[in-house]
């Protein structure tokens, strides 16, 4: 179980589930979202100018025109805040992308549709559009939903009031699985449910590793379009941790109205709070845009059972109703005695349109009663808290929890022995603890807890006892308990455990461990006093010093299991140990991170599982030898990223796909797709990947090191490399892949490396640079691709005479290509250009082009031979008007019809005269306008390709 200094939970010792301590004091307005603005507004008028109303945004117009048609973009983004009036604020905003929400394909979120307008007082506050409803005061019930509606409130003097109606297309799914060891990156949030594939809504996770929750951005981070969780930092859940996510995914099929309201008081000692909220189908507009008349009838006849539908493919989705309505009171006496009630009620209908089908329906009592309110009792030296909660099961629901969850699944399974999919009837927990403070802020304690199902007949109990000694201190915390636990459920099973756990918090050496060790009885009707045992430890030292800080622990777990215990499911060893590090200073940054696991089961045998990951930066701006490192060892379970094209009109797109070759080439004039970013492959299985990468790049400047003589002074030293590997059959991969032979032994991957000298004459008349570099990819394709490239490059530049820029760049390029065709070929090429700065700012750029292309494929020979010339005039006055036409003459001779792209630039055999015009405008700082135009005709082009590209961006 994986166990983080500074994380404890309830059950580790503090049963005080709400303290005034921890509740949020009232100040100010409670839904104001800039309160220091709100601050700001009292102060002196000079200082007010910063508030006024402030409007910013911008519309793009975006027309291309191509052979085949038009493809025409907008978007219009338009914000408005600020102060309006002396005390009243307002927040809108206007984004129109042409993107509804839930159609983001793409890795990288894109920005989607959305309206909202918003205006606020100290006492009021309206809101229009689109929103995000919480409802997170109370513990039985809770609400977090986006929506698309009206919401407004009132606040007079320490009440509030608030309420709102909306619509939306959303399904609340929750999702519980297992980590796997050595998987930090990867999980599909969809694991564990029966959806294949969900868009996440973004921001509506909620993720809880072993009962704990975790802070979003810091703890982990989720790929809203691609569903995908990745942990961060040192968390790494293996294959014993539980991992719970609860999120609202897009569904077009789901049309649900969202009715919801809310009050509450807060006083010096008393805080009340009223929720009440309703989610239902849409069943007017379901009516006009979804079920036929046949559905309808349907529905309205509906008991219960399967629908017959010879005429539709999709599933007939009943129209549905949850209504939940809470109340709470918290309420303070005396500075220390505190008390805190719940009552909640829900009511579910599973199908709205039919009487002769219900639903659940249920209420709730939760109460906490404590002596002392405060966790270390500055009041009272004997605190005496009372806890617990009765729910019916028509109020038993997986969704729309509020903050209390005690019936998890991980706090049943790992502090009660219970299962919680046998839960049944209705349930109740009552729980008892009885706290002495000691001298040296030490607390002697116990507790006893009852939880139980009261359905008739239904065996399913659970009695905990625990006593402890805590130690709470700034500098140091531990615990030792002692805990007995009885139960039943599917056979009856008593536990006798013991815990210890300590962590110094300050100073240079910090300590810290673990360690529990359980024994299992279990009994029933075929196994009597069956006997099992678990043994958990993990301890280590985190050292802290100035800019730097280093920690690594040891950990390990042994159990041993009867011939037919269920709640540990094998017998087991398991031992590792992690390390983490980090260092700050001018020169040098560097973090690391490495686990190791291994894990030997019964029925299994041994199996090992690390992770690691290292980056390294050193060097500043005038330092000798700059650079950056990397490598990672990683290990997922995901749907593969592949690149996501979207088709537009013939001609209108800039990449079009190269049958030859069997790949998309992007950058092209005449293309029929766009890119659209790294998206998941919807037809494709989740796969489990090994993978390692590393990157190193460098630059070495020996000037820097005093040098103020000789050819070293004027030398430019650089190396940019990288490799990445990734096997999906099984293999585990320790390090990327550094030669060929050893890439093709994986399902991808890439390596690629570039080393360049760069010669700078003295007084900058000009410069020498010679490349040479190697790029060996293999690509997870249906029909194969296996890339192998190699080149030298030579750059020489003269700009010894004013005005005038010359240029010559010979390049010498290897291929070998495997994909649909075995092929090969060598390019040599040439290109020669010469700048010269005219008047007025214009600029004219004649340059020639030679490239000669020879090589084979497995019909035969292939070889091209390319000329161009090209003339360039421009203008460019640097400020605010670039323009530029070039127009060149291509001539390419060769004996084949068709040509692998990369071998000739895309022109085709014979002449191609190609006209390029681009212009931008910088009218002022809020209009700027942009125009390219590309004319292609001759005897290699199928007649006359033109395409035309407008766009216009307006800023206000």
């Amino acid at each position: 179980m994986l166990w983080i200094p500074g994380l404890v939970g309830a059950a580790d010792g503090e049963y005080a589930k709400l303290s005034l301590d921890s509740v949020p004091v009232f100040r100010g307005v409670p839904f104001l979202r800039n309160d220091s603005a709100k601050a700001l507004s009292v102060n002196e008028e000079g200082e007010r100018d910063s508030l006024k109303l402030r409007t910013t945004g911008s519309k793009t117009i975006q027309v291309i025109v191509g052979d085949g048609g038009t493809e025409v973009n907008q978007e219009l983004h338009l914000s408005v805040q600020g102060e309006a009036t002396p005390g009243v604020f307002i927040d809108a905003l206007l984004s129109d992308v042409g993107r509804e929400a839930g159609e983001e394909r793409t890795a990288t979120l894109q920005e989607v549709d959305e309206v909202h307008f918003r205006v606020e007082t100290e006492n009021l506050f309206l809101h229009l559009g689109n929103m995000t409803w919480r409802e997170n005061t109370l513990g039985l019930s809770g609400l977090e939903r986006t929506t698309l509606g009206v919401a407004a409130g009132a606040k007079i003097a320490h009440s509030q009031v608030r309420g709102a109606y909306g619509f939306d297309e959303l399904q609340h799914v929750n999702s519980t699985f297992n980590g796997v060891d050595g998987q930090q990156r990867g999980y599909l949030l969809s694991t564990g449910t029966v959806e294949t594939y969900v868009a996440v809504v973004p921001n509506s996770e909620t993720v809880y590793l072993n009962g704990v929750l975790l802070t979003r951005n810091e703890d982990y981070v989720v790929n809203y379009a691609g569903g995908v969780l990745d942990f961060k930092g040192t968390l790494i859940p293996g294959s014993q941790d539980e991992i719970r996510v609860e999120f609202d995914a897009y569904n077009s099929r789901g049309l649900q109205i969202l009715k919801a309201a809310d009050g509450n008081y807060r006083g010096k000692n008393l805080w009340l709070d009223v929720v009440g909220f309703e989610v239902s189908s849409d069943t007017a507009r379901l009516r006009r845009n979804t079920w036929t008349e046949n559905d309808i009838k349907l529905l309205k006849q509906d008991d219960g059972s399967t629908f017959d539908r010879a005429d539709s493919l999709e599933e007939l989705q009943r129209p549905w109703m949850l209504r939940r309505v809470g109340a709470r009171a918290r309420g303070q006496l005396w500075n220390h005695l505190y008390a805190d009630g719940e009552i909640g009620y829900s009511e579910t209908d599973t199908n709205t349109l039919s009487s002769h089908v219900g639903g659940p329906s249920g209420r709730a009592f939760r109460w906490f009663i404590s002596s002392d309110s405060t966790w270390n009792q500055r009041y009272t030296p004997v605190r005496l808290t009372i806890a617990g909660d009765y729910l019916q099961e028509g109020f038993l629901l997986p969704s729309f929890q509020g903050t209390e969850r005690n019936w998890d699944s991980y706090t049943l399974r790992e502090n009660w022995n219970l299962d919680s999919s046998t839960i049944s009837g209705s349930l109740r927990s009552d729980e008892i603890s009885l706290r002495l403070r000691l001298p040296a802020s030490f607390f002697l304690g116990s507790e006893w807890g009852y939880r139980r199902s009261l359905s008739p007949g239904e065996n399913w109990n659970s009695s905990r006892a625990r006593a402890f000694l805590l130690h709470h201190t700034n500098d140091v915390t531990g615990e030792i308990s002692l805990i007995r636990i009885v139960s039943e459920n599917e056979y009856g099973v008593e536990r006798y455990q013991g815990r210890m756990q300590a962590e110094t918090k300050t100073g240079f050496v910090r300590p810290f461990g673990y360690a529990s060790y359980g024994i299992w009885l279990k009994d029933s009707d075929f196994v009597e006093k069956d006997r099992s045992e678990k043994a958990d430890a993990k301890s280590g030292l985190k050292f802290v010093g100035d800019g730097w800080s280093s920690q690594g622990s040891l950990f390990g777990t042994r159990a041993r299991t009867g011939t037919s215990m269920k709640t540990l499911e094998d017998s087991l060893k398991m031992a590792g140990f992690e390390h983490s590090a980090e260092i700050n200073s001018r020169y040098v940054s560097f973090s690391h991170m490495l686990q190791y696991k291994r894990m030997d089961l019964d029925t299994a045998g041994a199996s090992n599982s690390w992770i690691s990951e290292e980056s390294m930066h050193w060097g500043t701006g005038n330092s000798p030898f700059v650079g950056q490192a990397s490598y990672r060892l990683g290990l997922t379970r995901e749907v593969p990223y592949v690149p996501i094209y979207k088709a537009v009109a013939a001609g209108t797109g800039d990449v079009m796909y190269d049958s030859l070759a069997g790949v998309f080439v992007e950058g092209v004039d005449n293309g029929n797709y766009v890119y659209e970013g790294m998206g998941r492959s919807d037809s494709a299985d989740a796969v489990r990947a090994s993978s390692a990468e590393m990157s190193l790049n460098w630059t070495f400047v020996p000037r820097y090191l005093g040098i103020s003589h000789g050819i070293l002074r004027d030398l430019e030293f650089s190396f940019d490399g990288s490799s990445e590997g990734r096997d999906t059959t099984g293999k585990t991969v320790f390090l990327p892949p550094f030669w060929r032979g050893t890439l093709c032994d994986l399902t991808s991957g890439i390596l690629t490396g570039e080393a360049s000298v760069l010669w700078n004459e003295p007084q900058n008349r000009g410069s020498i640079e010679y490349k040479i570099g190697a790029e060996i990819e293999k690509r997870n394709t249906s029909q194969g691709y296996f890339e192998n490239r190699t080149w030298h490059k030579l750059d020489g530049i003269y700009a010894g005479r004013a005005k005038e820029t010359w240029e010559l760049i010979p390049a010498l390029e290897f291929v070998e290509l495997e994909t649909v065709q075995e092929m090969d070929w060598k390019i040599y090429e040439v290109t020669a250009s010469w700048k010269r700065e005219l008047p007025l700012h214009l600029y004219v750029i004649p340059k020639g082009w030679l490239r000669k292309g020879i090589g084979h494929e497995e019909s035969g020979k292939m070889e091209a031979f390319l000329r161009q010339g090209s003339l360039s005039l421009g203008y460019d006055d640097t400020r605010s008007v670039r323009v530029s036409n070039e127009f060149s003459a291509t001539h390419v001779s060769t004996e084949k019809e068709t040509l692998p792209y990369q071998m000739v630039s895309g022109f085709g055999k014979g002449v191609t005269f190609r006209n390029a015009l681009t212009a931008s405008v910088d009218a002022n700082e809020y209009l700027s306008l942009g125009l390219s135009y590309i004319i292609r005709f001759g005897s290699a082009e199928n007649g006359i390709f033109q395409k035309l590209s407008m766009e216009a961006r307006a800023y206000f």
